[in-house]
């Protein structure tokens, strides 16, 4: 598992500070999950945030990220403090009203963390928050002064308390928002509070991972993930409470479940505004994604875990699994990554531990990706020894290829290793993990850069040596790992020739490429394509496209849409059309299609979701 997937996993709320902080792939090595809005505005009538020149807030907040069922002693990060800000500017039509705010008493814990954060240069410095009249962030700045931690901290806390207002009289409604997790459609609805507050209460019922995440295995859960939050109308329509709890769980091939819950209240006190200083201009601030781009400065030693003996930094290790099993994979990994790259030399005799039985079998996929995330030389050679090594079990073996593909920037001594072991290894698993890195680590080579060619041609020769066997599925996934447009015509020809279980697999690789290359090559084979099964793998990718956007579909789309929800016996088709439809909410046709279908549908589950695309007079219209 790659660092970026780390983030994904445990990126829910504060804990993100540590393990979406500094773990996240630049742009160029994985699809972007950012969810990029411009300004909007509501309707005549409808609530709004309103924001007036050199108005003033505080708010009182705390935020607090656990790993569920790990033994004591309790593994959380803890954020406290209070927020002030005061508005630069007015929001415009198509601006949104810009703030400067600060942090004030912050009172920081970090357990989880990987990425340590220091609550000094949290309060050191004001930063930017721009807010549009639907109340939702559409960006923050920061100064270039601050570290990366710092920034993706405080973003993440922001984006836990954003509530979007419906730009209407609606009572429910939706809205495609990110947190450190990644992109989710939050689910609203909207009742009255005491003293004629108006309430929202928001859910969020999955989340949308990007490609990285999909070609991993990776899998999250929402187990639970409420809040409500309730708006002033007399103090410019922005929220005076807001209370949350989010649980999701953690699914990655081969491991144990890992729950992480996260919990945050935020309510208005203007007594505790500290004035915010102006010492960054906003022309100054980077309102960069600090979630895509990485500030270059580091983020502050941690002296305690660099001053550890192997010793007890192997004992401190392990004790993560005294009673947790394999819950404490994440939390285990941060710590042992942090301390190898305070100490790269003892990468080797961490090997040699493991060699001589002192790694315990359920600490062992920890140990291979803290390897990963450290980064190091060093740490990269334990990776190809142990891949190479016949005194180490197949899964060992596998644990060091699939963290060796992932491990730092892509090396050809790294690639030869694994296009041998995919060729040659003895053993089946290894071979099959190693063919998987060789396409993750395509997918991650700078274009331009040789190694990225040979990749290419090794994976072609691999497709070729494998044709008409099952092989060829395992290539099929590899070349998917890429994301890489040039397979276009191997995977389209697989796609409308092959036997279902191709076709199948070849659509999901087609639907980690780019959008407007393979968005017509599915939908064309879509309209003919007779297996429902491959049809819903088909609407899957369809449907994972450029996440965090709305779709535009064109009008032989939507017909087709509602072709097949007419005659699909499948609920999982119908479910894929109606999530693909979905994501083209803002289209009144798209709407259309769906409201046409809502009588016609059998299943209330089904029913529910077009709900939550179609508001219930839009439906009343519709199927008039």
């Amino acid at each position: 598992m790659n660092g970026r997937m780390m983030g994904i996993a445990a990126g829910l709320g504060l804990a993100t500070m540590g393990i979406v902080a500094g773990t996240w792939d630049g742009p160029e090595e994985g699809a972007s999950s950012a969810v990029t809005h411009a300004p909007t505005e509501p309707a005549p009538g409808a609530p709004e945030c309103r924001f007036e020149r050199q108005d003033t807030a505080a708010f009182a907040f705390e935020s607090t990220a656990t790993v569920d069922h790990v033994p004591a002693p309790r593994v959380e990060d803890h954020f406290q403090g209070h927020l002030s800000w005061v508005v630069v500017e007015e929001a415009q039509a198509g601006r949104p009203a810009l703030l400067r705010a600060a942090l004030s008493a912050v009172v920081l814990e970090q357990a989880l963390s990987q990425e340590r954060v220091s609550a000094v240069e949290l309060e050191d410095g004001p930063f930017y928050v721009r807010v549009d009249t639907r109340c939702r962030f559409t960006g923050i700045g920061f100064s270039p002064r601050w570290s990366g931690g710092s920034r993706r901290l405080v973003s993440t806390l922001l984006e836990s308390l954003e509530f979007v207002l419906p730009g209407d009289d609606s009572t429910h409604w939706s809205a495609e928002q990110r947190d450190g997790v990644g992109v989710y459609t939050a689910e609203y609805r909207r009742d009255e509070a005491p003293g004629g507050a108006a309430r929202l209460l928001r859910t969020k019922p999955r989340y949308q991972l990007d490609d990285t995440a999909q070609r991993l295995g990776l899998r999250v859960q929402v187990l639970g993930a409420t809040a409500e939050a309730d708006f002033d109308a007399e103090r410019g329509g922005w929220m005076r409470r807001v209370e949350g709890q989010e649980t999701i769980r953690i699914h990655l091939p081969g491991e144990a479940p890992q729950g992480f819950t996260h919990r945050f209240h935020l309510v208005r006190e203007d007594g505790h505004f500290v004035s915010v200083r102006d010492s960054v201009a906003p022309g100054e601030a980077d309102f960069s994604d600090v979630f895509e781009s990485d500030p270059t400065t580091p983020s502050p030693v941690d002296t305690e875990l660099a001053a550890l003996d192997a010793g007890a930094a192997r004992a401190r290790f392990l004790a993560y699994f005294g009673e947790g099993g394999k819950n404490a994979v994440f939390p285990a990994a941060r710590f042992l990554a942090g301390w190898l790259r305070a100490h790269p030399e003892e990468s080797a005799a961490l090997l040699t531990d493991l060699r001589r039985g002192a790694i315990d079998e359920a600490a062992r996929s920890a140990f291979f990706l803290a390897f990963e995330l450290a980064g190091t030389e060093q740490s990269r050679q334990v990776l190809a020894d142990a891949l190479v090594s016949r005194d180490l079990s197949a899964l060992d073996r596998s644990r060091a290829a699939s963290a060796l593909a992932d491990h730092g920037e892509p090396s050809r001594q790294a690639a030869d290793l694994l296009l041998a072991q995919a060729r040659g290894s003895d053993s089946p698993m290894v071979a099959n993990v190693s063919l998987l890195g060789l396409g993750s680590m395509a997918g991650r080579t700078r274009p331009g850069d040789p190694l990225r060619d040979e990749l290419h041609a090794a994976l072609r020769e691999e497709l070729e040596r494998a044709a008409g066997s099952n092989d060829e599925l395992a290539v099929l996934d590899a070349i998917g790992n890429s994301g890489d447009d040039a397979f276009r015509t191997e995977l389209d020809e697989r796609l409308r020739t092959g036997a279902p279980a191709l076709r199948g697999r070849a659509a999901e690789a087609l639907g980690r490429l780019s959008p407007e290359v393979t968005r017509p090559l599915l939908v064309s084979q879509l309209e003919r394509e007779p297996s429902p099964g491959v049809s819903t793998t088909i609407l899957r990718s369809l449907s994972h496209m450029a996440p965090g956007a709305e779709l535009d579909l064109t009008g032989a789309e939507l017909a087709l849409a509602g072709r097949k929800l007419a005659s699909a016996s499948s609920v999982e088709e119908r479910a894929g059309v109606i999530e693909w439809v979905g994501r083209a909410r803002g289209q009144l046709e798209a709407r259309r299609v769906l409201a046409a279908h809502f009588p016609r549908e059998p299943s209330v589950h089904l029913q529910q979701r077009i709900g939550a695309f179609v508001t219930p007079s839009e439906l009343r219209e519709f199927m008039r």
